[in-house]
């Protein structure tokens, strides 16, 4: 985020790179690409999918998934990251999109969602020298597209792909077993449930994003599950991507995986009478799209399809607080899906993995510690994209924007362009004719005056 100095703005002219980044009180640690990589779909050029994270003897690890298989870096210092092994899943190379991945008891277990793949079960206890691979077998099944770990429990459930919605018992990491397949077992279950893309476990209960609805069901026992929640119209409703629960227990965040949909905040204290509290969205444009949020206490942090990186607080749930974002991703907004993937918060130094399709592993930190509740009201505007070749849209946070105009300075302090923004919440400013360049977008006054550096390229 540029400061408010014209003189920031002056020094800045440069060529369109990646490292042009937006952001709000986070900052980048480390970026890892591995250029070698192979493009898996052309439509979206990704090269890197899902992201988590390993922490042990005071080290701590990223995990990233790509079109070849799966990556370790150690990110102790982040500033001196180094990728320490690399595990080829049984598919890669063109074709390859979707890889999961989740730990438990010193194993990490990674499926896949394409071709003929397999599951993996790796053990992490030899790292940083190596990852040793303790089971690659398509016996269970060949393809998943999520999993979730109940690790109460030494339970896995998997979630679409080949075995669509079935649970694994994980006591014994290296030998996985079939408890039981939901929709062969259950001949109720596509009926009333139906394709399950992702879910939430916590002690034996399975909270199901099931495209178009959210069920909640108790698995205790998993050969007679009940239905004991559901929420199957809503405001703002889309395609039921995943979500994740608070800490306590009594709020889960959902995110819809359609273009434009808010995050849902939903009361969780009672699965019977589900009911959303709140809706947060980034602002940054009608075709942002939620992927993966995730709880570290009343934080929820949220992977942004092209927008990166965002966190609000949720302590007051019903008015969530802004606290930070960074965008990972360049690329302009669009009816596709590129950008931030994953997100990874758990890790013992509170720094934040961060998984991008074309851009790989970020490692971000807040510029005040995570564990402070400071920088929670956020700006009065935000201006994005940063790298345009024709529209950037001023968004106003406070309900009740001052009236104003937005300024558009060239790279000698002229200003070139003036458009009054009246009370409108929002407003797009087209640069189309300008010519290539660095500008300068300022809008608001005295303590709300807020600028933004934007780079204009005909080369998109």
């Amino acid at each position: 985020m540029l400061n408010r100095t014209l003189f920031l703005f002056l020094s800045a002219l440069f060529a369109v790179s990646t490292s042009a980044q937006d952001s709000l009180n986070v900052h980048r640690l480390f970026n890892w690409q591995d250029p070698t990589l192979p493009i898996g779909d052309n439509g979206l050029q990704n090269k890197y999918n899902e992201v988590w994270g390993y922490a042990a003897n005071g080290r701590e690890y990223a995990i990233i998934g790509s079109t070849t298989g799966t990556h370790f870096i150690d990110v102790t210092q982040p500033t001196m990251s180094i990728q320490v092994d690399h595990v080829p899943g049984r598919f890669g190379g063109a074709g390859l999109v979707h890889r999961d991945m989740r730990v438990y008891a010193d194993h990490l277990f990674v499926v896949c969602d394409e071709g003929p793949s397999s599951l993996q079960v790796m053990d992490l206890r030899f790292l940083p020298d190596s990852v040793h691979v303790v089971y690659d077998d398509n016996t269970l099944f060949a393809r998943v597209h999520n999993i979730e770990i109940d690790t109460v429990n030494a339970r896995m459930y998997t979630c679409g792909g080949s075995s669509q919605f079935s649970i694994f018992s994980i006591a014994d990491p290296a030998a996985p077993e079939l408890l039981v397949n939901c929709e062969a077992s259950f001949p109720w279950w596509n009926g009333a449930i139906g394709y399950v893309h992702d879910c939430f476990v916590r002690d034996n209960i399975v909270w199901t994003n099931d495209q178009d609805a959210l069920h909640v069901i108790d698995f205790s026992d998993p050969f007679n599950p009940e239905i004991i929640g559901a929420l199957t119209s809503y405001p703002d409703q889309g395609y039921n991507h995943s979500g994740w629960m608070n800490d306590a227990g009594t709020l889960y965040a959902m995110a819809d995986e359609t273009h434009g949909s808010p995050l849902k905040f939903i009361d969780a204290t009672d699965p019977s009478d589900l009911n959303i509290l709140s809706t947060v969205t980034s602002g940054v444009d009608p075709t942002s799209i939620l992927h993966n949020p995730f709880f570290t206490g009343d934080r929820v942090h949220v992977a942004y399809y092209y927008d990166g990186y965002w966190a609000w607080d949720a302590a007051n749930p019903q008015m969530p607080e802004l606290l930070g974002y960074y965008d990972t991703n360049s690329a302009p907004n669009a009816n596709g899906f590129r950008g931030a993937w994953g997100v990874y918060p758990y890790l013992p130094s509170g720094n934040i993995l961060v998984s991008d399709m074309q851009t790989g592993l970020w490692v971000l930190a807040y510029d005040t510690p995570t564990g402070m509740n400071s920088a929670t009201v956020p700006p009065a505007f935000r201006i994005a994209p940063t790298v345009t070749s024709g529209t950037v849209r001023v968004q106003a946070f406070k309900e009740d924007p001052t009236s104003t105009s937005i300024e558009v300075i060239n790279s000698n302090g002229q200003v070139v362009r003036t458009t009054p923004l009246g009370n409108l919440r929002s407003l797009e400013v087209d640069l189309a004719d300008l010519a290539d360049g660095t500008y300068l977008i300022a809008v608001g006054t005295g303590v709300d005056r807020y600028t933004q550096r934007v780079i204009k390229t005909s080369l998109r």
